[in-house]
């Protein structure tokens, strides 16, 4: 869980902005088969919706064009809340 605050603290100044308390939330995610292929966390801005990916060996290329494996943040979108329980919400046109 440690790595989820260091995560939610990343966010803030990233963002440039003091949170609120509780504002970003992070939920681990289960790696590959066996445990393997490193840590991932969701995270979500329980405040605006949005919500990214955060993963310990993403696959990355680099401004020069080499690829390796490093930590990265993979947007996911934004979320909107829904009017009932269980309601499937469509995912809405770029």
């Amino acid at each position: 869980m440690r790595t989820g605050w260091i995560l939610a603290g990343l966010l803030i100044f990233a963002n440039g902005a003091q949170a609120e308390d509780g504002r970003y939330q992070a939920l681990p995610l289960a790696g590959a088969e066996g445990g393997k292929g490193g840590g991932r966390a969701l995270i979500l801005d329980t405040r605006d919706g949005h919500v990214w990916i955060w993963s310990e060996n993403e696959l990355i290329t680099a401004p020069d064009g080499h690829r390796r494996y490093g930590t990265g943040f993979i947007y996911q979108g934004r979320l909107r809340p829904g009017s009932q329980a269980g309601e499937f919400i469509d995912q809405q046109a770029k």
